[in-house]
């Protein structure tokens, strides 16, 4: 689902540019994903998003049967590209990500929910806060 204050649609390009937009998509094993930016832009069945301008695309946490929870994983920065379906986000630009209490920044990055692989370049730096233990 995207929403936003505004749209326009250009049907050469069959393209939908959205103000103040609204990303939301659950994956078929029920994980959620939220987006956010001042402006998008978008193929017509919303399976590609290019978002600009203070964009954040967050992954709630999941726990899938057998394995480790996943804690929150949230992207910010001035341009994110997301492709929903494929559970994937990437940026040629600056981003920050934060996963649960962990902090990372990066000159850019490329993201694979599906493999949980994530490959930071440039001038990566992060802060990895111990876990608690019960």
């Amino acid at each position: 689902q995207i929403e936003g204050s505004m749209g326009r649609h250009y049907p050469d390009t069959d393209t939908l540019e959205i103000d103040n937009v609204r990303m939301f998509a659950v994956s078929p094993e029920g994980r959620i994903t939220r987006g956010s930016a001042k402006r998008a832009l978008s193929n017509a069945d919303g399976s590609e998003v290019q978002m600009f301008g203070n964009a954040v695309v967050t992954r709630e946490p999941f726990v899938t049967a057998g394995k480790q929870p996943q804690p929150q994983l949230q992207f910010q920065g001035e341009f994110l590209h997301a492709w929903p379906n494929e559970e994937r986000v990437s940026s040629n630009q600056p981003v920050v990500l934060t996963r649960g209490n962990d902090r990372f920044t990066a000159d850019s990055m490329q993201y694979s929910n599906l493999d949980l692989v994530m490959k930071l370049q440039g001038r990566v730096r992060g802060t990895l806060q111990p876990s608690r233990t019960k």
